[in-house]
């Protein structure tokens, strides 16, 4: 079975989207910030994360760079509000294995982690 992390400092999203992913099927875990989305991918194997770009401290960016220093084949999406050329540019230059806007549409969801993941 496949192990998603989603990370996001506003608890509602974050519950509506491992909702949502529980529901397919996939094991589910979340963080609420950068450090404590570290410490999960320490202890435990993940096969794909979201992660929200704007977090209090530390953003998503810094946790998208950390993650693929210490596990380049991990895929991380990222999720934000913000729509900018920018914004996608960077998270591509960074290795976004996807970007998702909020609102976060549940057929939006599932269909970008069956992309990534093999159906549980």
């Amino acid at each position: 079975m496949a192990v998603i992390l989603v990370v996001d400092d506003d608890e509602p999203c974050r519950d509506a989207m491992q909702m949502i992913l529980e529901r397919e099927g996939y094991d589910v875990r979340s963080a609420a910030d950068v450090d404590q989305a570290l410490h999960e991918i320490e202890e435990f194997p993940f096969d794909l994360v979201y992660c929200d770009y704007r977090m209090p401290g530390k953003s998503g960016f810094d946790l998208l760079a950390e993650i693929h220093r210490r596990n380049p084949s991990l895929p991380v999406c990222m999720v934000s509000a913000q729509a900018s050329a920018e914004f996608d540019a960077t998270a591509r230059k960074l290795g976004a294995a996807g970007l998702l806007r909020k609102p976060i549409r549940r057929q939006q969801l599932v269909e970008h982690a069956e992309r990534i993941l093999p159906h549980p």
